[in-house]
């Protein structure tokens, strides 16, 4: 059978209803480690034990927090971490992990090189753990069960057509290479899309067409039937993030940048929304987290746009 994001797919569950909290672990603790840790010692569900970096020195409002300098300095207890390294050592530290026997969420993308991501699945089936990747806009607020829904009836209507359904657009203040937007932003939206659509793990992209310029990488593609376009880029005043779906001839657009309202921003924010579904599948559950395949699977397909 082929695996496709509807696998995963499930209500959000409260990790407050599951038993018992996960002794967890940070693995880095730079700008996404340290906001890891922040939303991690308000969350229920999990117990932060301690956070490991060679270099960083602990933020003020983590003091108290054991701070190592090691992966060999982790107690033994530790159950699952989070790898919130650079990009590049993502591989190394999340099979260290799981050879000691942690369940793990690694920050997006999952690898770099698709060798490195076959050993990461590799290494999770050898011990027999759990190895999910943080592609944090499933767990947008924007993305509600009822707005999920017509969002997937809205983009049923769309497969086949040789123009564009789907259209996402995404730009951070950041400075750097346009190219390294493809697996730093574009990612986000690959991902979006497959889990979207429902697609199967090894479904083809067909890149249509892709220009560089000064704003960023843009990109016409083909995936599953659907036919989107994505542009990604670095230098923008403020970050934004939307996407479009195209409903009888007319973009209607969703902002995945507003505030969320009605809500304490503690508990109902994407990563605590994530770390929610993180401490469910980890204890069985299904839930729309990223799987360590389906995060290989944007980092392939990311490859391939990066490439071309």
């Amino acid at each position: 059978m082929r695996l496709t994001a509807d696998t995963f797919e499930q209500p959000l569950a409260s990790a407050a209803d599951m038993p018992s909290g996960l002794a967890h672990a940070i693995v880095g603790l730079g700008r996404f480690g340290s906001t890891h840790a922040r939303k991690m010692t308000a969350l229920p569900g999990f117990s932060l034990r301690a956070a490991v970096d060679p270099h960083a020195e602990m933020p003020a409002e983590l003091d108290g927090l054991p701070l190592l300098r090691h992966l060999d300095q982790l107690p033994k207890d530790i159950e699952s971490a989070t790898v919130a390294t650079s990009d590049a050592t993502h591989a190394e530290v999340a099979i260290a992990l799981m050879a000691r026997g942690c369940h793990v969420l690694v920050e997006k993308p999952m690898c770099l090189a698709p060798d490195d991501g076959a050993r990461m699945l590799q290494a999770a089936s050898q011990h027999g753990r759990h190895l999910y990747v943080g592609h944090v806009e499933r767990f947008n607020p924007a993305f509600d069960e009822g707005t999920l829904a017509k969002l997937r009836s809205a983009v049923q209507r769309g497969r086949g057509s040789s123009e564009a359904c789907l259209r996402f657009r995404r730009a951070s203040c950041r400075q750097g290479p346009p190219l390294d937007c493809v697996l730093d932003l574009m990612v986000h939206d690959l991902d979006l899309m497959a889990w979207l659509c429902l697609l199967p793990i090894d479904e083809p992209l067909e890149l249509l067409e892709r220009r560089v310029d000064e704003q960023g990488v843009h990109a016409r593609i083909r995936l599953g039937g659907w036919v989107a376009q994505l542009d990604a880029g670095y230098g923008a005043p403020t970050p934004m993030a939307s996407m479009g779906v195209r409903v009888h001839g007319a973009w209607q657009q969703l902002d995945l940048r507003l505030p969320t309202t009605g809500h304490p921003p503690s508990s109902d924010d994407a990563l605590s929304r994530q770390y929610a579904a993180l401490r469910l599948a980890i204890r069985g559950g299904a839930s729309r987290i990223a799987s360590g395949p389906e995060g290989l699977a944007a980092v392939l397909r990311a490859r391939q746009i990066l490439l071309a």
